[in-house]
């Protein structure tokens, strides 16, 4: 008795010690914006790999797709789940159920042509994997080998140390490369070394990180990111940077004018405080929302352009029901909204820099013909939508609801289109003039306006096939009952047979055609994105809800470059 008595209490002592490991063992959440650099271009983190791969076993496309990827539907192990979280099982298995991640763009290397501008980026993914340095590093080494040979093809890889484990890994041509270090529990893969030692500086505290950025802080809190399978973030200067490298081309000028972008950088900065932008499953499939977060002053001066109209679909029946993309605005007024955006944008700038601004706004009503906005604007009522009608289509059209028809007519024909550049059709029936630069088409009540080379596609395509109204339940899967002042429908075909394409080769499986084919039926259902776009106390909110949200365009990124690789 006295025997059995000792044997429970040696029982119970192993039960708490083991108890007590397990929980000392657990591994404690860190901020990842610890080891990001403070001048970041770009940061995003994914806090739990499980939650992740759990939300994607439980997508609807997924679930569709996952025998062509090779991809086992099977429900996680809750008690081999627990035991790799305690630190116990296989090191990979171990790092993926505790590891915390981040990828950060650390620089930008840009070279400017004639009308275009290259962007490389210097990345560094962290990589937070809860465990010591001798049990990750065999794991870490094999990995980085398995991401360089799949991103680059065949590739050569050396190891040396220098106050931390290395590897760097080659391309054939020599040009690429992939660098990773390991430093204690953190792993940093980068394709520069220049982005690997400045995360490296910044977790050895000889740099500040991203953690000192309050308004970084503050939209991680207002998104509640930690409820989020992911989150991003662009600083206020950065997304300024960036926007004065794109803007130039909007304006028709070739990119490389030093002071031009230096005044469209700091100009933006007065508006913008900064992007943010958080995942997580909804509807069947994934959820991104971001926040461009503004000046006070500027959102109250934006509100009259996101008074929206009541819901009006008579339109459908004029859009191809094979369109690439469609944006709805339905602002009350349109030429109140438009005044609205030229004042918010003015609001924050002296003069010279209000009319440059201005004309950026101008251009994205030049492109269909319309040189000044307000002119136009006065004749049409809610909604008014940008349609690509098709792929080959280098542009979008603008359609429109008119409220008089003939004075609208008049002011085609005598200021829009001055000089014969624009030809104005009743009907479906004449085929544009493709020696017109723009071409406006009247239909019942409505206008269709565009370059001509827009304008004849759409046509084409409304003729032969049959109008989106019989295809409503489609488009509008991912917002069933929007009523937002602007809404975006986007063919996601592309993103998806890029996502599934990376997934299979992961599983070392080609495609074939008939393969692409049965994914494009099984997925058809989910093959159109969804945006809504609205105006909150902080700034624009925009909710895009598509099959694997942004997951689908890194994965997209991965398979661009080793589609490039030499084989």
């Amino acid at each position: 008795m006295k025997f059995l008595r000792r044997f429970v209490v040696i029982i119970l002592i192993l039960i708490l010690v083991g108890a007590a490991w397990i929980w000392w063992d657990q591994p404690r959440k860190v901020d990842m914006a610890d080891y990001a650099p403070a001048d970041s271009f770009v940061y995003l983190e994914f806090n739990s790999l499980a939650e992740l791969a759990q939300a994607f076993e439980q997508n609807d496309t997924w679930k569709a797709i996952a025998p062509l990827t090779g991809a086992r539907l099977k429900p996680e192990n809750r008690w081999i789940s627990m035991a790799a979280r305690a630190g116990i099982g296989p090191a990979a298995s171990v790092i993926f159920s505790r590891a915390q991640l981040a990828l950060v763009v650390v620089g930008m290397n840009t070279t400017e042509g004639e009308d275009t501008l290259r962007i490389r980026p210097e990345v560094a993914l962290l990589v937070e994997t809860h465990t010591s340095h001798w049990r990750i590093k065999s794991v870490a080494m094999t990995a980085v080998r398995q991401l360089a040979n799949f991103a680059y093809g065949q590739s050569t890889c050396i190891e040396r140390s220098d106050n931390q484990d290395l590897v760097e890994c080659s391309s054939g041509q020599g040009d690429r490369k992939i660098i990773a270090a390991i430093d204690g529990s953190l792993l940093v893969i980068g394709n520069a070394e220049t982005a690997v030692r400045s995360c490296l500086d910044v977790r050895r505290g000889l740099r500040p990180s991203l953690r000192t950025d309050a308004e970084m802080m503050r939209s991680r809190s207002s998104l509640g990111a930690e409820r989020s399978l992911g989150f991003g973030y662009i600083s206020s200067a950065n997304a300024a940077r960036l926007f004065s490298w794109g803007a130039p081309l909007l304006m028709g000028k070739a990119p490389g004018d030093e002071k031009l972008q230096q005044l469209l950088a700091a100009n933006a900065g007065k508006i913008l405080r900064g992007v943010a932008w958080t995942s997580r499953p909804s509807l069947g499939g994934i959820e991104d929302r971001f926040l461009f977060s503004l000046e006070p002053a500027v959102v109250s001066r934006l509100e009259p352009a996101f008074n929206a109209a009541g819901t009006d679909d008579s339109f459908w029946r004029l859009v191809p029901g094979t369109f690439q993309s469609l944006t709805i605005y339905r602002s009350k007024d349109p030429a109140a909204a438009w005044t609205a955006l030229d004042s918010a944008v003015a609001i924050k700038m002296d003069a010279l820099s209000a009319v440059l601004f201005g004309s950026l706004l101008k251009a994205g009503l030049a492109v269909y013909g319309i040189e000044d906005p307000k002119l136009l604007l006065s004749s049409l009522t809610p909604p008014l939508l940008t349609l690509k009608p098709t792929s080959g289509a280098p542009g979008s059209v603008l359609l429109a609801r008119t409220n008089d028809r003939e004075r609208l007519r008049h002011t085609l024909a005598q200021e829009v289109f001055k000089g014969s550049s624009g030809q104005i059709i009743d009907g479906l029936d004449r085929e544009p003039d493709p020696e017109k630069e723009f071409t406006a088409i009247f239909i019942d009540d409505y206008l269709i306006v565009g370059k001509t080379e827009n304008v004849r596609p759409f046509r084409t395509a409304l003729k032969s096939s049959p109008a989106a109204d019989t295809r409503l339940d489609l488009f509008r899967h991912f917002a069933p009952q929007s009523s937002s002042a602007i809404l975006t429908y986007a063919n996601d075909d592309t993103r998806l047979n890029s996502f599934v394409s990376v997934m299979a080769s992961l599983k070392g499986i080609t495609l074939s055609q008939d393969q692409l084919g049965a994914l494009q039926n099984n997925a058809k259902a989910w093959t159109f994105s969804a945006t809504e776009t609205s105006l909150n106390s902080m700034g624009i909110e925009r909710r895009t809800r598509s099959a694997f949200g942004q997951f689908s365009t890194i994965f997209s990124l991965v398979q661009q470059d080793s589609s490039s690789a030499p084989r």
